[in-house]
């Protein structure tokens, strides 16, 4: 079955599993509930995805639409392209209980990849440099949304004093962290800040009426020439949204243009509108996942658990088929140590 947009689970879905006169949007609601833990549950067919990550330092975040690395395998030399280095993915600030890390701070080799937690911003400023900050739109859109009442709040600091994230970005003194959209354009550079010695990052939010349209919230180099950006948020929409990416470490003593090809579990993104990706793409599973969210509501537990099983159930039936001849198999050693290998 093809994966469907929000309409399509809708039209398919609304009257056999949701609530009694739901609307569309009611019935988004529910997805957004219950899709979480569908995703979380496995990862089931369509929520793998490959995805390639170039950085100059030792730290790279992953794409806001995944949960985390699976595999890597690493192009330590950008003069060539060859993704002949797989890389172990360590836990959570692994080598801090084993070893630390070495004299420039960087990450030992031997550990691979390590969880670096999460951070308020795709790319790290680089040290020693200062930026102001810019909130401007995604292709294809050309303006900020017009009303003046959708806001991003962002707090920031030089190093010695922190912005005040319900001040204009254009205040005059230089601590202002807050954008109003009014439909700027390019030729008003968008809405950057008045500030242009900001060293870090903190937060950043959408407002609580959320955003018409994506925009995407940049680092501009303060005096360079041609203009030199960052990004600091690659996606900003969501009402309330509070910007975490995932990020990494790696060895990279010598500042060199390290590519990373990653095999990512993507993460459940909340459904905003019907033209939204739902990709778990059994129609049963999510049907499922439906009644056992609402069962659950109603504190009815064993019914909720029944429709969770059965939900659980169909996903495996559903990888199962898609595997097909790559099944796993077991088998044992003949040479009498019994000794059970699964491949």
């Amino acid at each position: 079955m093809a994966t469907l947009t929000v309409q399509g689970v809708e039209d398919a879905l609304i009257d056999v599993c949701g609530s009694r006169g739901a609307t569309s949007a009611q019935f988004r609601k529910e997805l957004n509930l219950a899709l979480p833990r569908l995703y979380n549950m496995g990862m089931w067919r369509d929520l793998l995805y490959e995805h390639v990550v170039t950085t100059t330092g030792s730290s790279f975040t992953i794409p806001d639409s995944a949960e985390s690395i699976i595999n890597a395998v690493v192009d330590f030399d950008s003069s060539s392209t060859d993704f002949s280095t797989p890389q172990v993915v360590r836990s959570q600030f692994h080598d801090y209980r084993l070893s630390g890390r070495d004299d420039d701070n960087d990450t030992l080799a031997i550990y691979g990849i390590v969880d670096d937690g999460y951070s308020a911003t795709v790319e790290e400023p680089v040290a020693g440099k200062t930026y102001s900050l810019r909130l401007r739109t995604i292709n294809p859109d050309t303006n900020l949304p017009n009303g003046n009442t959708e806001t991003v709040h962002v707090t920031y600091s030089d190093g010695t004093n922190t912005s005040d994230p319900d001040v204009d970005e254009d205040n005059g003194g230089n601590n202002g962290g807050k954008f109003t959209c009014n439909n700027e354009d390019s030729s008003d550079a968008f809405l950057t800040t008045t500030a242009n010695d900001i060293t870090s990052i903190s937060e950043i939010r959408v407002g609580p009426l959320g955003l018409s349209q994506p925009l995407q919230l940049l680092w501009v180099e303060t005096g360079s020439s041609p203009e030199v950006t960052l990004v600091a948020a690659s996606r900003l929409q969501e009402a309330n949204q509070v910007t975490r990416y995932r990020r990494y470490r790696i060895s990279n003593d010598n500042d060199k243009t390290v590519q990373l090809r990653l095999l990512l579990k993507r993460k459940f993104k909340t459904l905003l509108s019907s033209t939204d990706t739902v990709y778990i793409s059994s129609l049963n599973a999510i049907k499922h996942a439906l009644l056992g969210s609402t069962a659950e509501t109603n504190a009815d537990l064993e019914r909720s658990n029944f429709h969770w099983a059965v939900c659980q159930q169909i996903l495996e039936e559903q990888l199962d088929a898609h595997r097909g001849a790559a099944k796993p198999t077991i088998f044992f050693n003949a040479d009498g140590n019994r000794t059970v290998n699964i491949m």
